[in-house]
């Protein structure tokens, strides 16, 4: 083989490595560290979202194929429908606000404000009315999650920064039947700690849920993608880091009844979108 043939062999060589490495730097750089060693999850579907829910920050999966849904800027319910793939309804409740999350009992629908305003919109998908409930707070909150207690008797809140103590994540509670917000604080999440610590980044959460088959709770956070399981007790058992590519910013967090899980994505480089994953099993 010729000097030259050598030579031209050589730089395509070291052009492909360049190529290659470039490409391998840009395709990591979506991927947070933590995401990097074995996925612990798989996406079974998706669907893209449109323009309106581009902030969505909230889902609730209500019945077969149709979640609730809302954003954080309109005082809307958006009713989506799976199968269609479209927002079937829009469902007003209250004017502009920073809406974070919502859930459902029965024919009643609730959604929590990041102040901890709490909004009841009984009978919401035939004749809805809205009643509003203030927290009686003595300090500012953000909140962020909300979902149903295991026995429904409750409304679980939980803070997204720090509240009154430094690495403390409290969860608030409102009771249904008296329509108050109960005094004492149920759980508390110490994000300072144990698992933690192996993970870059605090934790901030962005979402609360129960698995209605197993009854662990399931706390999201956004900023930095990962989904934290934690026992009915509220001690932690896992946490699992989301891909940054796909998760641009999960804010929604819903189970269907056979145990589903779905979560919700603000728009980032992507379209908003929902996605359907599962949980691949503890080894």
């Amino acid at each position: 083989m010729s000097r030259v043939i050598i030579g031209i062999v050589a730089a395509v060589l070291v052009l492909a490595g360049v190529v290659a490495f470039s490409f391998s730097e840009k395709f990591e750089s979506g991927i947070s560290p933590d995401a990097k060693g074995e996925r612990e999850y798989t996406i079974n579907n998706q669907w893209r979202l449109p323009k309106v829910l581009e902030e969505v920050s909230g889902i609730h999966y209500y019945t077969p194929n149709k979640l609730a849904s809302i954003q954080d800027e309109d005082g809307t319910i958006f009713i989506y429908d799976l199968q269609k793939k479209e927002i079937e309804r829009e469902i007003d409740f209250a004017g502009s606000g920073d809406y974070e999350a919502l859930t459902v009992k029965a024919k009643d629908a609730y959604v929590l404000r990041s102040d901890g305003v709490l909004f009841e919109v009984k009978d919401f998908l035939s004749n809805p009315k809205t009643i509003k409930y203030e927290p009686d707070l003595k300090h500012s909150v953000n909140f962020e999650g909300l979902c149903l207690s295991k026995d429904s008797k409750k409304l679980l809140m939980i803070t997204k920064d720090e509240d009154v103590s430094n690495g403390i994540k409290n969860v608030y509670s409102f009771d249904l039947a008296s329509k108050k917000f109960d005094k004492t604080i149920p759980f508390k999440l110490e994000t300072e700690k144990g698992i933690f610590k192996d993970f870059k980044g605090s934790f901030r959460p962005s979402e609360i849920e129960i698995n209605p088959e197993t009854g662990k709770y399931y706390v999201l956070d956004g900023k930095n993608p990962r989904l934290l399981i934690l026992n009915s007790s509220f001690k932690v058992l896992r946490l699992i880091s989301l891909d940054e590519g796909e998760f641009a910013q999960p804010e929604g967090l819903s189970f269907a009844e056979d145990g589903r899980l779905f979560i919700s994505n603000e728009a980032g480089k992507n379209n908003a979108n929902i996605l359907e994953i599962i949980i691949n099993p503890e080894k």
